[in-house]
């Protein structure tokens, strides 16, 4: 299943998109993508939900039809092969523990009066702990839920279709929720701050710093604009005399009563001050 995640996540990254953009698309929470692409099945609630966010996925991806039954197939072999693989273990794990029993039986021998007595005391002690453990169970039975058994092809069909019905109604809803968490967080990020603006009337070099880190450092050409969203107190540095006209919130902001050092022009933009 490694494999497949890593063929999937491959695709993803040659097309530039990122989980989070594949969650909003999708409505498929970005922990099960991340299973999907690392193998870990484990993560994914039902081998339902695997399978459908797996061909879901896979379309997302530009994979054709024939491709994405393939990687279905593929999973499912994967997991027959797992199947018998803990079966063989179990039937291996019997044989061992009866041939020791065997060989403990060979190897120990008691008069007939102790092995009468032992299979006695034996019998008491199984049959106490197998009451003991029923009348648990019966406490604990849980209440049966409906199963698919010896019915007509047209009855296993309809309950098949019921449960396709049942779990796309509950991805439908985990959509919806998702959708939902997206929508707030769009509305959070419409409350934009408001803008600094530089735009130069000939080439010019500009450096903007934040608390001595650079926000921007680069050539502006003519005509070229540059804009921040921001609050906070900036240190502008361009050339002097300066070719760049600067606005905060479309109020222009003469950067010319600056320091001048040199050639740098040095001005401190301050928002409470520029509002």
């Amino acid at each position: 299943m490694k494999d497949i995640g890593n063929f999937l996540k491959e695709r993803r990254e040659a097309r530039g998109i990122s989980l989070i953009e594949v969650e909003k698309d999708l409505k498929i929470r970005k922990k099960y993508l991340q299973a999907l692409e690392e193998g870990n099945v484990n993560a994914i609630p039902g081998k339902t939900y695997l399978i459908g966010y797996l061909r879901n996925y896979s379309k997302y991806l530009g994979i054709n039809e024939e491709n994405i039954n393939q990687i279905i197939q593929t999973y499912n072999n994967l997991e027959k092969k797992k199947s018998g693989l803990k079966k063989t273990k179990e039937e291996n794990i019997y044989l061992k523990t009866k041939d020791r029993s065997i060989f403990a039986k060979k190897r120990f021998f008691f008069p007939i009066k102790y092995v009468y007595l032992t299979s006695f005391v034996l019998i008491i002690f199984i049959g106490l702990l197998l009451l003991s453990r029923s009348l648990k169970e019966a406490q604990n039975f849980p209440v049966p839920s409906p199963e698919i058994g010896n019915e007509t092809g047209t009855n296993i069909e309809e309950k098949a279709s019921d449960i396709s019905a049942l779990t796309e109604e509950l991805i439908k809803s985990e959509a919806e929720a998702i959708s939902a968490e997206h929508s707030t967080q769009d509305s959070i990020l419409t409350k934009k701050l408001p803008i600094l603006k530089l735009i130069a009337s000939d080439k010019a070099w500009v450096k903007i710093l934040s608390e001595d880190k650079t926000i921007f450092e680069g050539i502006l050409f003519k005509d070229e604009e540059f804009f921040w969203e921001t609050d906070q107190v900036l240190e502008i540095i361009t050339e002097y005399p300066t070719k760049i006209k600067t606005y905060y919130d479309d109020e222009s902001i003469e950067i010319g009563k600056g320091i001048i050092d040199n050639y740098l022009l040095k001005y401190n933009f301050n928002p409470t001050q520029n509002i």
